[in-house]
């Protein structure tokens, strides 16, 4: 697997702020320098950096993904505490529920992003 960048200093240019859209249905919005999604008619306030987490779990769907590349992409190689990546999953998580997604850890390995209803599916299939 190739490794992801993200190369836009501000999501609100990005061409894959679509992507976050067409996956979460979530709608990203700029205005006077603050982010925030638009979801059911809602604005709800949040970082860049959870934007740019969405982003990357769009476009690593049902695929493990370690902390260290979540890292890589979203703050770029600056130094970040311990707590700063819970705090995001955190935050992301908060942001896409309710909804047909999911970020699920996998403890000491990574998280995985998936569709909880293609996973039912799955599951229905194997048990027939």
């Amino acid at each position: 697997m190739t490794a992801v960048e993200c190369t836009k200093i501000s999501c609100a240019f990005c061409r894959d702020i679509c992507l976050i859209e067409e996956v979460l249905g979530i709608q990203i919005r700029s205005s006077k320098g603050k982010l925030s999604i638009v979801k059911d008619n809602q604005r709800i306030g949040c970082s860049l950096n959870a934007v740019r987490a969405m982003c990357y779990f769009c476009k690593m769907q049902d695929c493990l993904v370690t902390t260290s590349e979540i890292e890589d992409y979203v703050w770029q190689g600056r130094i970040v505490g311990m707590s700063s990546l819970p705090v995001l999953i955190h935050e992301v998580r908060r942001l896409i529920k309710p909804g047909p997604y999911e970020i699920v850890t996998l403890r000491n390995r990574g998280f995985v992003f998936h569709n909880v209803r293609n996973k039912r599916m799955i599951d229905q299939e194997l048990e027939e």
